[in-house]
């Protein structure tokens, strides 16, 4: 039980910072987590036991003796499972008020603010899939994430599920590539930049005829072009520029096999199409030439590796991806405590460091 003791050990800093964001008490009623204060004295004590039990690394068993012998609360491990199971609501409330804090206020004064967009799955334990999926904003300029996000894995990715405010770009990947993603951006004041496959989207030419991607690929000279597009519909899809660049030699002839590999285990053939486009990075952006030429737009996307390497903070240091509870409602309490774990101390490294990690 110590570990869980000294990793809490800054508990009363950590509930003042909160309270200083959201009431708790009020939340944890709203959202019913805490209707009747019988063994659990308030919401700061209910979100104890939750980080006791998520990033703590106690079981349910494990939390209600420490509990009892800390002096936070006195309940046993049935009780303390349907307490959890009722707090998903709280959690979330908790977790949206500490990442709106990070966001800040949108940009005024013209600038335009960088934001990776991803998501990535977790597994309950002996699964064979997916059970649910994290939604996430990473912003490289503070250097860690503006906002998180927990459905079940059917819930796709989309860019509706992260805040999306006005002059915010937002950098995402060809599982993003959806008309509605791009339409979701513009109508919130943003810019989209996304990576596409050579049959992701229907495209339109600026004269309403059908654009044909194939064809536009650069045979040689210039590593990087653009051409002026429509998406969804030839007069009133979203505009867009659409980039074409040529990737190394070495890099072409990995992912071609790959592509090869993945095709054989499946018992397929890999299409020619996918295999000539492999030569090549395609991306669609609504940002403007004046704001972005196609150079700095493909430099822009490459820096997606940073929120790539977040998820692997929070999977491995941070045990995201070490889901332990079966029963749904439990499992969303777990990970909403483990993300407000990992706010917390990327919160408190970045007051301590004169630049973000």
């Amino acid at each position: 039980m110590q570990p869980a003791s000294r990793r809490l050990a800054h508990w009363p800093s950590v509930i003042s910072h909160l309270s200083s964001l959201l009431d708790l008490d009020a939340s944890a009623r709203t959202h019913r987590a805490l209707v009747r204060k019988r063994g659990v004295r308030s919401a700061a004590d209910l979100l104890h036991l939750a980080l006791l039990y998520g990033p703590g690394g106690l079981s349910l068993r494990g939390v209600a003796g420490f509990a009892t012998e800390a002096g936070i609360a006195d309940l046993c491990d049935v009780s303390l499972l349907d307490r959890l199971r009722n707090a998903g609501g709280f959690l979330a409330d908790v977790l949206a008020h500490l990442l709106g804090d990070l966001r800040g206020e949108a940009p005024t004064n013209g600038r335009s603010r960088l934001s990776l967009v991803d998501g990535s799955t977790v597994s309950l334990p002996a699964s064979a899939g997916s059970d649910w999926r994290l939604h996430a904003r990473y912003e490289p300029a503070f250097g860690r994430f503006t906002d998180l996000a927990i459905t079940e894995a059917r819930t796709a990715e989309a860019l509706c599920c992260v805040a999306v405010r006005p002059g915010d770009v937002m950098v995402h990947d060809r599982g993003y590539a959806r008309v509605r993603n791009f339409a979701h951006a513009r109508a919130n004041g943003a810019d989209f930049l996304t990576r596409i496959g050579w049959c992701s989207l229907k495209l339109f030419d600026v004269a309403g005829q059908s654009f044909d991607l194939l064809a536009a690929l650069p045979e040689s000279g210039a590593p990087v072009v653009e051409h002026q597009v429509r998406i969804g519909s030839a007069r009133a899809g979203v505009q867009a520029r659409l980039i074409i660049a040529r990737k190394p030699a070495a890099a072409t002839e990995r992912q071609q096999v790959r592509l090869r590999r993945k095709a054989s285990r499946k018992g397929h053939k890999t299409d020619p199409r996918t295999l000539r486009t492999a030569g090549f990075m395609m991306l669609l952006t609504s940002l403007s030439g004046e704001r972005a030429t196609a150079e700095e737009v493909v430099r822009l996307y490459r820096m997606r590796w940073q929120i790539e390497l977040a998820f692997k903070r929070l999977k491995s240091l941070g045990g995201f991806a070490e889901l332990r509870a079966s029963d749904p409602r439990l499992a969303r309490s777990w990970l909403l405590a483990h993300l407000i774990a990992a706010v917390l101390v990327e919160t408190s490294l970045g007051e301590a460091l004169d630049s973000p990690p």
